[in-house]
């Protein structure tokens, strides 16, 4: 008798540390690219890309309702209205909260970017580590204020008005996804950031460069 509640003692105290380690294991997300508010995509609640240099502070939250296209996981969108196409560098960065573990891209045919960076399945990103995206090779263009609705504190949302500019990729979703039987939690804060081309911002430089040294010779010649 006594053996065998010695034997059930061992069994319950192997299946309390069974949970207890399974509680311990981080959750495991990859991030996720997907273009929105265009003719037939899904509307989005977006953040306002503004200008071709830019760097804003977002927070990607939990999506609950069921049914959605990326229920369970965390997701932010973006809309650009800055007036120009944006062909360049998108990154989107996070310091890793306790619990998770980054794994990188998640790899699909239908991503809208070629997404690298932001650690992998054999070297994850764990908690307080920093996790940097890079999401290149989309050309995002540029629409106008008929396509945009709420804001003055409600989100602005993006979508298809059927004019001529819904027939480009404007915005788009990013979504942390965990694996299947894992919950992400309620909001991901991340630094979201948009750089030209490589070859725009010498352009840039060179036209700033060269006004300088004209307006240097107008000062020159006035003296």
């Amino acid at each position: 008798m006594k053996f065998i509640r010695l034997l059930m003692v061992v069994a319950f105290l192997g299946i309390s540390a069974t949970l207890a380690f399974a509680d311990g294991v981080p959750t495991d997300p990859t991030l996720l690219t997907s273009g929105c508010g265009r003719l037939g995509q899904p509307k989005c609640d977006a953040y306002l890309i503004t200008s071709s240099f830019q760097t804003m502070t977002v927070a990607l939250t939990l999506d609950t309702t069921a049914g959605d296209t990326f229920f369970g996981d965390a997701v932010a969108s973006f809309v650009n209205v800055s007036g120009v196409t944006l062909t360049g560098l998108f990154t989107i960065s996070f310091t890793v909260p306790a619990g998770l573990s980054f794994q990188g891209c998640t790899v699909q045919e239908t991503s809208l970017f070629t997404c690298t960076g932001g650690g992998s399945p054999s070297s994850p990103i764990t908690g307080g580590g920093t996790a940097l995206f890079d999401l290149t090779g989309a050309s995002i263009c540029s629409v106008d204020s008929d396509d945009l609705g709420g804001g003055e504190g409600a989100p602005i949302t993006y979508v298809s008005d059927n004019d001529a500019d819904d027939n480009c990729q404007a915005a788009f979703t990013l979504a942390l996804k965990p694996v299947a039987g894992e919950t992400l939690p309620q909001v991901i804060n991340g630094n979201f950031t948009v750089a030209p081309e490589p070859s725009s911002g010498l352009l840039l430089l060179f036209g700033l460069a060269a006004g300088l040294l004209t307006l240097k010779g107008l000062r020159a010649n006035l003296a």
